[in-house]
């Protein structure tokens, strides 16, 4: 499809937008019959505001449309000056500049509740594809360089991404260490007197909480047994498989990755059960010690790390086997040719080779301990007396249990971003320093 076939599909588009107007936008009114009661309302700042808004935005829609169809269908032209390129931009700004300002006039009618119907969802469907197709007409420029094409090419492919990326993940993430200075409490954001800046004063009453610094230790200890326990384990046996130093590698292969797929939810009920003061541990230590009783109140994380080592060895044993078969087996049969020792080979040799792996599986240890909730939740649900606290789930715990505590709750939030950034910079510079790059 050729420049002058992509603008006019992008004004096509536009023909979506014009739709929403004709079916209903407002309630059971379509865009036309809103325009006219909102000038009705003489008194109504906001209804006057809300009519010419829209009066633009559907006038501007149409322009739109037919500058380019009578450019390029009246007249036969093809090409496309940048001047022409800079009023389309012009004309999508207005359009939704005018949009955002009729509806958000309309959400703050005084003593009228109105509702948006599927004609809102036209309209924006037909700009968002619109302005899409716009974009990407711009690429076929005849008149670029190949490296400006390239660049174009870039940009807009990975601008549909970039959007939703920041949409999903990166505004909630800034929206959430904002209201960590607020003291929103719940309900409209936007209303009177909703949000007040407090500055660090919710991260001052996180610091006194007792049960941040039990949950602070317990999620320490969950990046711990995951650095150094998932990770030098499934190495471990990744090497031990990946060597032949053992028969049967698919039998074990499966039975070390099977906990991975077994629902978390299960495998917390089950353990809940196994470590239980009528459970197979406490009757299996009875056995060896008659007056052995098992309680939680003791060491009440053990459990719940040795089921994270369990669980979790099995996606790093995938991770180092597939980068352990990516090693030249020439190298490794040149080395024992040469009279290298199995621990020499495993130093010298695949430890440099796998140096990015490591790194990039510590980073998903550290980021997946710092977030870890649905097996803690299900096997101990933060008990006895708090003690298997971790970060996420004391979060969970003020946002939702009891009189919610949303600023608490978004101050934990932004500490938890906080550290995982904080070891994953560690990480990345011991690798600097002590390990080579993969290539």
């Amino acid at each position: 499809m050729d420049r002058k076939n992509l603008i006019l599909a992008a004004k096509a588009a536009l023909l979506v937008s014009v739709l929403g107007f004709c079916i209903p936008l407002f309630d059971s009114s379509n865009g036309f019959a809103a325009i006219l009661y909102f000038f009705k309302e003489p008194d109504g700042f906001l209804y006057t505001l809300a009519g010419i808004s829209l009066t633009v935005m559907f006038v501007m829609t149409l322009v739109s449309i037919l500058h380019s169809t009578v450019w390029f269908v009246t007249l036969k032209k093809t090409a496309f000056s940048s001047k022409r390129v800079a009023l389309e931009w012009l004309n999508y700004a207005v359009m939704i500049i005018s949009g955002i300002i009729s509806f958000v006039s309309v959400k703050h009618f005084p003593e009228e509740v109105v509702d948006f119907s599927a004609g809102l969802y036209f309209i924006i469907v037909g700009w968002a594809v619109s302005i899409i197709l716009f974009l990407y007409s711009g690429m076929l420029d005849e008149n670029l360089s190949i490296k400006q094409e390239e660049s174009r090419a870039y940009w807009l492919l990975s601008l549909p991404a970039v959007i939703f990326y920041f949409g999903v993940m990166t505004f909630p993430a800034i929206f959430s260490v904002f209201l960590s200075t607020t003291n929103y409490s719940g309900g409209t954001l936007f209303a009177k007197c909703a949000l007040k800046f407090v500055g660090l004063k919710n991260y001052i009453k996180v610091f006194q909480d007792q049960y941040f610094y039990v949950s602070l230790k317990n999620n320490l200890w969950v990046v711990l047994i995951s650095v150094f326990g998932q990770l030098p384990l499934g190495f471990f046996l990744a090497y031990i498989l990946t060597r032949g130093l053992v028969k049967g590698k698919d039998f074990f292969q499966t039975m070390i990755y099977l906990p991975c797929v077994i629902s978390t939810v299960v495998i917390g009920i089950l353990f809940q059960s196994f470590f239980s003061a009528h459970g197979v541990w406490t009757e299996i230590m009875q056995k060896i010690n008659p007056a052995y009783e098992w309680s939680m109140n003791n060491y009440p994380m053990i459990p719940v790390l040795v089921v994270m080592l369990w669980m979790y060895t099995g996606t790093y044993l995938i991770i180092f086997l597939a980068n352990l078969q990516k090693i030249d087996p020439q190298i490794m049969e040149a080395a024992t040719i040469d009279g290298a020792t199995e621990w020499q080979t495993l130093w010298h040799i695949i430890f440099p080779e796998l140096s990015g792996v490591f790194v990039v599986s510590a980073i998903l240890a550290i980021s997946g301990s710092l977030k870890s909730f649905d097996l803690i939740y299900v096997m101990t649900g933060g008990g006895p007396a708090k003690q298997t606290y971790v970060l996420s789930l004391y979060m969970f715990d003020k946002a939702f249990k009891g009189a919610a505590d949303y600023p608490m709750a978004n101050t934990i939030s932004t500490i938890m971003v906080v550290i995982s950034l904080i070891l994953i910079v560690v990480v990345k510079t011991l690798e600097k320093k002590f390990g080579s790059s993969e290539e």
